[in-house]
């Protein structure tokens, strides 16, 4: 396993430094999206892993809390889990905007994971994750609806087929929809290309969110997620790709985020004026292209 990192810049002006992780709140929302193609359902697969992944993650951080190392963890599955939850302030209308909804918006957490489906487009620069219930909308679109981090937001984790794109990352695409310079949100963890699902899954999760209390939130994700396809199934291109990429001022920020950052421990990597995407060389997956050595 080759493990490979790119950088962006981003030019603009930046308004303020953050606050440190120790200043922040500690709450989880976890979205487990299982159901699909029922009535007043979103069209997709029924996996039913997708909830048990979702569990096993804020199974760990209620331990935390039992330990008085955590403050909160929600549970927002299926039909709860809503596009308007994933949509900020600034790209809807005040009734279609909920993303810092008390208990349930993506920017009510300060950490958040989410198994479901998704995809991308490298034309529009955008990836989407199909939500639980077609009421507002049946995906939540990176460009589209979110702006992450305004609120309580600094590390997504996030299960889902093309959810970070090489090609759409490598144009700009996450930097300029995810974060302002201003942001606090620092980390989005997913899949270039698809990705495969099983109860395996459930398994890298519950080892993942355990050994990254203190440290290795990306680089732990890098390792636990990323599956080489030996080609015994007689089918091409089915590699496993986890991606972290990682917003903030300095190249060093960002690598110190991604190899020291963890729940507890979420380092400040300033202004989000450049990116970072963290990956495995030579990863080949279908639905995305081989990742560069």
């Amino acid at each position: 396993m080759r493990l490979r990192m790119q950088t962006h810049q981003w030019t603009g002006a930046a308004l303020a430094l953050l606050l440190p992780a120790a200043a922040l709140a500690n709450e989880t929302h976890v979205y487990g999206i299982a159901n699909f193609g029922g009535a007043g359902q979103c069209n997709a697969d029924t996996h039913s892993v997708h909830t048990k992944t979702a569990a096993a993650f804020a199974n760990y951080f209620n331990t935390l809390i039992s330990s008085g190392l955590w403050t909160d963890v929600r549970t927002i599955n299926n039909s709860s889990a809503r596009t308007d939850l994933w949509t900020d302030a600034s790209k809807g209308a005040a009734a279609d905007a909920k993303d810092t909804q008390l208990n349930a918006g993506v920017d009510d957490a300060d950490v958040l994971f989410v198994h479901t489906h998704g995809g991308h487009s490298e034309a529009n620069l955008r990836s989407w994750l199909v939500m639980g219930t077609n009421a507002d909308a049946c995906s939540a679109v990176t460009d589209t609806h979110m702006s992450l981090g305004n609120g309580k937001l600094n590390i997504a984790v996030v299960k889902a087929c093309q959810s970070g794109d090489y090609q759409v990352w490598k144009q700009g695409g996450y930097r300029t929809s995810l974060v302002t310079p201003t942001s606090g949100f620092s980390m989005w963890n997913a899949f270039h290309g698809n990705s495969s699902c099983g109860n395996f899954v459930t398994d890298y999760v519950k080892r993942y969110v355990a050994n990254s209390r203190g440290d290795g939130a990306g680089e732990n994700w890098i390792d636990e997620a990323y599956d080489w396809d030996d080609g015994s199934d007689n089918v091409a291109d089915n590699d496993d790709c986890p991606v972290s990429i990682v917003f903030g001022e300095t190249k060093a920020q960002r690598v110190a985020m991604f190899e020291a950052g963890g729940w507890r421990d979420r380092k400040s990597t300033g202004r989000k004026v450049a990116s970072t995407i963290f990956y495995v060389g030579g990863c080949d997956p279908s639905g995305g292209q081989i990742l560069p050595e």
